[in-house]
Parts: structure tokens; C-alpha cells; sequence
């Protein structure tokens, strides 16, 4: 995850340093100078962040696959959102302070030169961009506060394209014209093409849109704990979907859009159904018991994710599966329901398999979960956190085997928390997967 951040901010420096700090540094620069350069630079380093951040907005398939599933694309996409929006937050800054300490006699004032005719065009550039930064960096407190209810949320982000490419005509009409002969304005305008092609995607409403299958609801369970079942057939031909992917539903509520859910069972053609375990996190899937009922249309988007248990599952073909350990917590049992189906509808002739599951008490949901494990040849540790206690993280590495790999699906703070200690108690980083189920 790191990695691609430091690449979008060291590239556009390093030719920053290479072809533009050398001609600033020749002429001597002062205090003015050197505003002006850290102005343009915090622009274009803006306006790259932002364009790298519409392009994960888009979903591309390529880019799933190289960042291990939609799930980690999006978490790099909101560390960039961020990054956007301390990048024009800081470019602001630097154009709006000096002249204000110079205004209050605490700066030199800046010698201008013979000011030129009027530009229209540039005059309108400035007075967009400044507005458009004024918004963005609404958009990213509303963004991080999770209080503020997901449909609007949902609206401030689909409005992003169009402060986008505000902010795109803002900053290739004000970059200097050297700039456009030199490697750095040329990587500037490829990113804010590509951009440009991804807001346009946006607006128009077509993102996913290959990969929307219209689907009816058969049926509705409702679970103690405010939990929904809701088992949905595609009525169109839904790909399949491997154990610990998930999908977007859109349910036809005004202003609410597509909400992520991973899919909690696995697909068999010839039943031509498909599971979704809905927990009330939130106001909109607090009210779905009540929006909803069978027969109602409804339209999947997806499959998306990368959480597959079968990629690591065995070390050789030619040997036995490797051992795995599975830990969930509430409604993160959702993934590992979908893998059991797989298991038991084809049991493996040798499984090493330890599944942690924990919840604050006991549960109507799963049904019948020892039953399934016992046919998937999976051993399933429950846990009641009111009377038993947290999970100790000893329990698990108790079942750690060479070449085990270990499989989280849970709160986020507990999985990272996991995370660290496993590792550091010498679990490879590669053998520590957690699904990473955060869109906000």
C-alpha cells in the first residue's frame, strides 16, 4: 500500500528536481521565487493525486487484480483522497498566507513586474480553482466523518468529478509554459486525461455498468441481533463468484445507490441463487427489514474482491492442502459461510482448517454452523466474548503449522491489531489476509 503512494509522490518531485529546481536555482531565487515554485509544485502534486484517485474510482479491472481486490483498491483510493486534499489544502496555503503576512508588513512585499493585458481565460482558471478547493476539501471532511449518513456521502463523492475537472482546467491553464516542453508537464497531462476519462465515466453513470445483472429477491430471514438473510436469483447469466468475494446491491431506494455486501454462500448453477447476510450497521440496512420483500427487483453489481482461500490453499498440488486458520467476528463470518459451502458441497479428501468464530453472545445466524463445518472437515472454535472473553491471540498461534496461512474477516482496529502480533511472532506478512471491508 505504500509503495504506490510513494511512487505518486516521488515521481512528479524527482522530475520536479530534475528538470525545473535546476533553472530556479540558477537565477538566483528569493523568497518570492520560491513561493511561487512551491505553489505550482503543490498544484500539479494535487492535480496528480487527484487523477491517480478518479482512475481507482473507476473500478478497472486491471488495477483490481494488481492490487489484490476492489477492497484494497478503495482503501488506496481513500489514502489518496486524503493525500488530495492535504496537497490543496497545502497549495492554498501557500498562495493565500505570504500575501496575507505581506498585506500585515510582516513579509516584504513581492516585486511585480509591468503587469501585461488582461486574460480571460487564466483570470477564470484562478476564480474556478479556488472554488473548486474550497468544495474538495468539504468533500473529504464529509468523506471521514462516518456520523454523516452513506447516501450523502454517496452524493458528495459522485459530485467529485465535476469539482475534478474544475480542477483540472484550473491547473493546466495556469502550469507554466516551460512546463509543457518538460517530462513533468507531459506525466501532468497524461494523469489528468486518464482523470478526465474516469469523471466523465462517473457522471455519465456507466462505471460497473458491465457488470450490473438485474435479480429478484425468493426470500427474506430475519435473525435476532438485526440481522437479514436475503437469498437473491439473477435472472440473467451471473458469472459465479468464488468464496469471500462480494458485490454491490442496489435495491431501488431513491438516493441510496449500490451498497457493498459480501456474498455468503457459494454459487451453484443449478440452484441459481445467491446468499447476502445483512447486518444493521448503519440507517439505511437498519431500515431493509422493512423496505424489503420477496418478489422485489433488485439489480448485483460485481463480483469483486480477491479474499480467496483457494489461491493459498495448497503450498504444492502435488501435496497435501496446506493448513489454514480462519478468524471472524460477527457479521465477518459472512466469507467464510460462502468457503463451507464450497467445502461441504465437495469435501476435500484432507483439510487443515481451524475456525475461530466470535460473537458478543449466541446467535440464531448460521444455522446449523457446527453441522457444516463438521461436513466441510473444518474445526470451529466458538467464542461468546460477553462470557468467555476476548480472543486470545495465544489460541491462534496454538494451531499455527509450517506453511499455515491465516484469514481474517472482522472489525478493522481487531484485524490490524492481529495483524501486527501474528507477524510479529513470526507468521510471514504474505500468510496474513484480511479482508479490508471499509468503503468510508
Amino acid at each position: 500500500m505504500k509503495r504506490p503512494l510513494l511512487l505518486l509522490a516521488l515521481l512528479p518531485l524527482g522530475l520536479w528536481a530534475i528538470f525545473v529546481l535546476p533553472d530556479l536555482l540558477a537565477t538566483n531565487p528569493g523568497f518570492w521565487d520560491w513561493r511561487r515554485a512551491i505553489v505550482i509544485l503543490s498544484g500539479i502534486l494535487a492535480l496528480c493525486w487527484m487523477s491517480a484517485g478518479m482512475l481507482l474510482a473507476a473500478r478497472p479491472g486491471w488495477l483490481e487484480q494488481r492490487f489484490g481486490g476492489l477492497d484494497k483498491l478503495y482503501r488506496l483510493h481513500k489514502y489518496i483522497g486524503i493525500g488530495s486534499g492535504v496537497l490543496v489544502f497545502s497549495h492554498w496555503m501557500s498562495e493565500w498566507l505570504p500575501k496575507k503576512l505581506a498585506k500585515a508588513g510582516l513579509l516584504a512585499p513581492r516585486v511585480r513586474g509591468p503587469k501585461g493585458p488582461p486574460d480571460v481565460w487564466v483570470d477564470l482558471a484562478k476564480d474556478v480553482g479556488e472554488w473548486a478547493g474550497y468544495i474538495l476539501l468539504g468533500m473529504v471532511v464529509i468523506a471521514l466523518i462516518r456520523r454523516i449518513p452513506y447516501r450523502w456521502f454517496r452524493l458528495v463523492h459522485k459530485a467529485f468529478g465535476l469539482v475534478f475537472l474544475a480542477g483540472v482546467f484550473h491547473g493546466l491553464m495556469l502550469m507554466p509554459a516551460p512546463f509543457w516542453r518538460q517530462p513533468l508537464g507531459w506525466l501532468t497531462v497524461a494523469l489528468a486525461a486518464t482523470g478526465v476519462s474516469a469523471a466523465l465515466l462517473s457522471l455519465s453513470g456507466r462505471i460497473g455498468r458491465r457488470r450490473q445483472y438485474p435479480a429478484r429477491i425468493e426470500a427474506l430471514h430475519r435473525h435476532q441481533g438485526q440481522l437479514l438473510e436475503i437469498v437473491c436469483r439473477p435472472l440473467t447469466t451471473w458469472p459465479g463468484h468464488r468464496a469471500g468475494q462480494f458485490l454491490f446491491a442496489d435495491f431501488g431506494e431513491s438516493g441510496e445507490g449500490a451498497h457493498p455486501f459480501t456474498i455468503a454462500s457459494a454459487w451453484q448453477a443449478a440452484d441459481g441463487t445467491l446468499t447476502l447476510a445483512v447486518k444493521a450497521l448503519g440507517d439505511f440496512t437498519a431500515q431493509l427489514p422493512n423496505l424489503l420483500r420477496s418478489g422485489q427487483m433488485l439489480t448485483l453489481e460485481g463480483p469483486y474482491g480477491q479474499f480467496d482461500f483457494a489461491a493459498q490453499e495448497h503450498v504444492d498440488r502435488s501435496t497435501q492442502p496446506a493448513p489454514q486458520i480462519w478468524v471472524a467476528g460477527g457479521i465477518g463470518i459472512t466469507p467464510f459461510l460462502a468457503r463451507l459451502d464450497e467445502r461441504a458441497a465437495n469435501p476435500p479428501a484432507a483439510a487443515d482448517t481451524d475456525f475461530f468464530y466470535c460473537t458478543a453472545r449466541a446467535t440464531t445466524f448460521p444455522d446449523q454452523l457446527e453441522a457444516l463445518c463438521r461436513k466441510a472437515g473444518v474445526r470451529l472454535h466458538r467464542r461468546l466474548t460477553e462470557h468467555d472473553g476476548p480472543l486470545d491471540p495465544a489460541e491462534i498461534k496454538a494451531c499455527l503449522k509450517p506453511g499455515s496461512s491465516v484469514w481474517f474477516c472482522g472489525p478493522a482496529a481487531w484485524g490490524r491489531a492481529l495483524g501486527r502480533q501474528l507477524i510479529g511472532s513470526g507468521l510471514p506478512h504474505t500468510a496474513f489476509h484480511r479482508e479490508a471491508f471499509e468503503f468510508r
